[in-house]
């Protein structure tokens, strides 16, 4: 268990990408949970990917537009997201998003259970 404060200098991290060419950082890690960045151009975001079921999700959009995407059994769903907006993802959820806008689109995502985070 982490016992002591840890501050980190965002800005001297490295950018990773993933698949579908979101870029990300993972700014605050816990036992429990990962705190990040993400960053898509506009076209781009994160291809379909599923967390064990184990893991929550939650996004808040800090800049730009986008689109995401769940399946529910055999059924697509998807919403529409701007700055301001706060998206939950529920534990095992199949998902993907894509920047719809013209710019930049600016995520804070916070993932639960993240030893766990994918499968």
């Amino acid at each position: 268990m982490q016992t002591e404060i840890v501050l980190t200098k965002v800005d001297q991290l490295e950018w990773q990408t993933l698949s579908g060419g979101i870029k990300y950082k993972f700014i605050a890690t816990g036992d429990k949970f990962l705190t990040g960045i993400g960053v898509a151009q506009p076209g781009y975001g994160e291809t379909w990917h599923k967390h064990t079921d184990e893991v929550e999700e939650s996004y808040y959009v800090i800049k730009g537009q986008g689109k995401i995407s769940w399946k529910s059994g055999k059924e697509e769903h998807s919403l529409d997201f701007s700055a301001g907006d706060a998206v939950y993802l529920p534990r095992g959820v199949e998902n993907e998003f894509v920047n719809t806008g013209n710019d930049e689109l600016w995520i804070l995502f916070n993932i639960t259970n993240a030893e766990k985070w994918r499968e």
